[in-house]
């Protein structure tokens, strides 16, 4: 019995170790400098703690539930930030040889109030004009409604993403 106890305890400890280390990084990143010291300090206590419990055990399971408790850790972490982060923008370059379906679209966007921009452009082989729409999605929404508004349709268009 002390010994799930024992090894439970590194587990969690090693979880949240992981878990700090990569909201460090996360923190980092969103230049949130502050906190990210805080997780640093915090992790690093837990990290020495359970090391020296690892190391004076001389287990070869006591290092293999910290290892697998390091890739919890951060799994958990990593799922927590995308969760409760903010929507990103992102970019759709859409483009088709249909100009009537580009109309269309870019009609929608507008009615939906998703920021776009719609230029002149031709077709791959040079020889019409067509438009090219780049579309600024703030939300999850509004990337699902594009996703949404392409899948259904029953024309081809050519999509780039970049996250911004």
């Amino acid at each position: 019995m002390s010994s799930i106890i024992y090894f439970g305890s590194i587990f969690l400890a090693k979880v949240l170790d992981n878990a700090l280390s990569t909201t460090k990084t996360i923190l980092i990143q969103r230049s949130r400098w502050l906190l990210a010291g805080i997780a640093v300090v915090i992790s690093d206590f837990i990290y020495f703690w359970v090391t020296k419990r690892v190391v004076s055990s001389d287990s070869m399971t006591a290092i293999l539930v910290v290892s697998l408790a390091g890739g919890v850790g951060c799994a958990v972490a990593c799922l927590l930030s995308d969760k409760l982060s903010k929507d990103r923008t992102y970019v759709n370059v859409i483009m088709s040889d249909e100009k009537e379906a580009m109309m269309e679209l870019r009609d929608f966007l507008a009615k939906h109030h998703i920021t776009n921009v719609t230029a002149d452009s031709y077709t791959l082989d040079w020889d019409q004009k067509t438009i090219t729409i780049t579309a600024y999605a703030e939300t999850k929404a509004e990337s699902r409604l594009i996703n949404d508004y392409i899948s259904e349709s029953p024309l081809k268009f050519k999509r780039v993403i970049q996250k911004v």
